[in-house]
């Protein structure tokens, strides 16, 4: 009972910290500064993959409210397409088990790092790889 508590707390403190932080909306971009100046933990004014996978495995723990080991569809509404899915969902489960989501971040994280640095700038995050990892982050 408690863990559960504890799950919907930390998904209820992330989702409110998104949607505080002004980035609450899938069809708005969302600049790469603005994204940094929210999710940038360490003021290097990048965004690590360590960064990245961190946010991403929270996310799927305040996306899920009913708490199981996966995501379904509609927990992933506007941040991934049908597409997306049938891309990422290999087992045909049609559920996402936490390594599936954060392939895709990872993925996304990858197509976005333009230099092969590691790290995020303002400017990869508004390119449009940069975006569509921010859309799943951060809609």
């Amino acid at each position: 009972m408690s863990h559960t508590l504890f799950r919907l707390g930390a998904a209820a403190v992330l989702t409110g910290m998104l949607s505080l932080g002004g980035i609450v909306s899938a069809s708005a971009a969302t600049s790469g500064k603005d994204a940094l100046a929210l999710l940038n933990k360490d003021g290097d004014d990048t965004l690590e993959i360590v960064e990245v996978i961190d946010l991403g495995s929270k996310l799927f723990v305040a996306i899920n409210p009913d708490g199981d080991t996966t995501l379904e569809k509609d927990e992933t509404n506007g941040r991934l397409t049908d597409a997306d899915w049938k891309a990422i969902n290999k087992d045909g489960d049609k559920t996402l088990e936490m390594d599936e989501w954060l392939a895709v971040v990872r993925t996304r994280f990858n197509a976005a790092d333009a230099n092969k640095d590691g790290k995020l700038t303002a400017k990869e995050l508004d390119s449009p790889a940069g975006q569509k990892l921010l859309l799943l982050l951060v809609k």
